[in-house]
């Protein structure tokens, strides 16, 4: 009887933790998800323990983590939104811990990844990513092959800044804040005066659908941003499409919203360039298997 290989892979978020088991041809075993506490980076890691100490014969750990990821080394300078993974070694820990094969790379590389393995991005050679979630992500294709940078940092199209600098604080102008759903919805929380675990994303469309005058203005602002960041992002790379995911890209208003914006832009009429991810939520579990492959070719 053939024996199956099986990878346990992790899609690390700042909301939720996806994770999967898949074999070999990335069909997938099991999956689940949870919610992850970003602001205790021990509990995450503690949770990645546990979860492959119940899984029996696997052959390999690989994770989509958020930030600025050496993916040879697996060394985070920034944990983007868990700040406990700041200047963290994730693969060393983890091999020590587990004693098996661990891989990591950027989580918005892994979808773009994903959707290059399995995809809408099969037949692209040259093509963009951005996820839109508790911030925004990028990934770069040029030529078939990931575009990191000189320092693992290409690609961070949250922290550009699409409608100027308020008072000098960059935080809140990047686009991370203003085109990203927890941006959304803290500035919405912070006008009905409550917290903002208490308001969530579809919360806020769904006031802005019934009429809501303040949500109707976030929503506007929300999309204006995006729209921005994208027309940006069409010059600068020419890429053939721009693939969106991230929970909010299942919105069915979401291309047309930012498309009608961009060409009022003028200059720029390739409506085709926008695209859905096709892998929705597995897009960056079976990303960072291909990556996990690619590594582990690599070392031979």
């Amino acid at each position: 009887m053939r024996t199956i290989e099986k990878y346990l892979t992790f899609d690390i978020g700042g909301t939720d933790i996806k994770y999967a088991v898949l074999d070999k041809e990335g069909n997938f075993l099991q999956k689940g998800s949870y919610p992850s506490n970003r602001f205790d980076g021990s509990a995450i890691l503690q949770s990645i323990i546990d979860r492959a100490l119940q899984t029996e014969g696997l052959t390999g750990i690989a994770l989509s983590v958020p930030g600025f990821v050496d993916q040879k080394t697996g060394y985070i300078e920034v944990g983007g939104a868990i700040g406990d993974f700041n200047r963290f070694n994730i693969k060393e820990y983890l091999e020590e811990q587990l004693n098996i094969s661990v891989s990591a790379e950027n989580d918005v590389n892994c979808v773009a990844l994903g959707e290059k393995w399995k995809g809408n991005a099969q037949n692209e050679a040259d093509f963009l990513c951005m996820t839109i979630g508790t911030g925004i992500g990028g990934a770069i294709f040029i030529d078939n092959k990931l575009y990191r940078g000189s320092s693992n940092m290409a690609g961070e199209f949250g922290y550009m800044i699409t409608q100027g600098l308020q008072n000098n604080l960059a935080g809140k102008c990047t686009l991370s804040y203003t085109g990203s759903i927890y941006g959304l919805r803290e500035r919405f929380a912070k006008y009905k005066g409550v917290k903002v675990e208490t308001v969530s994303g579809f919360d806020v469309f769904d006031a802005c659908e019934q009429g809501d005058p303040r949500a109707r203005h976030e929503v506007t602002s929300f999309y204006n941003s995006l729209a921005i960041a994208v027309y940006n992002l069409l010059f600068m790379f020419n890429p053939k499409k721009l693939f969106i995911g991230g929970a909010v890209s299942e919105r069915k208003e979401l291309i047309s919203e930012l498309t009608w914006r961009i060409q009022s832009m003028g200059s720029y009429g390739k409506e085709s360039a926008l695209e859905r991810c096709g892998l929705k939520n597995d897009a960056g579990l079976l990303g960072a298997l291909y990556h996990h492959f690619q590594a582990c070719a690599s070392k031979i």
